[in-house]
């Protein structure tokens, strides 16, 4: 049997969300933007007798746009999992903070690393990751 009562998102959520939304359309804009220069750039290279330049640039500007292009795909169903108060956007969610404090933590150990940076890119995870499994309204919202 269905459950009829609606479920609130916690506006932490809706923060996140949105957040994760600008970023996804910021990246699918780079990824267009690097695409359609890239193959620019190719053109002119080529125009001017290079073409295994021409190739190259092209080639490796592909990948880099695309790659750009599919993580910001990627971001934007993520974004809308957590608005729609998806399970799956939850678990992650709790992932993606855990690699990213492993990620951040591992700064630590280039020898010209931002402590600025460094520290933020710890913080902001623990946060996310705290009002994710300490928040009760949280973890109701999306039935965990």
């Amino acid at each position: 049997m269905q459950e009829t009562a609606t479920r609130h998102r916690p506006i932490g959520v809706s923060i996140i969300a949105f957040i994760e939304t600008l970023y996804a359309v910021f990246e699918i804009l780079i990824g267009i933007i690097a695409i359609v220069g890239i193959f620019a750039i190719g053109h002119v290279i080529s125009s001017h007798g290079h073409v295994t330049t021409s190739r190259v640039v092209d080639v490796i500007g592909g990948i880099l746009g695309g790659a750009s292009l599919l993580i910001g795909i990627l971001t934007l169903i993520f974004a809308i999992g957590l608005w729609f108060l998806k399970r799956w956007a939850f678990w992650l969610t709790i992932i993606f903070q855990v690699i990213s404090l492993i990620r951040h933590g591992l700064e630590f150990n280039h020898p010209n690393y931002n402590t600025t940076t460094a520290i933020l890119g710890l913080v902001i995870p623990v946060v996310i990751l705290l009002y994710f499994l300490v928040d009760a309204n949280v973890r109701r919202a999306f039935r965990v």
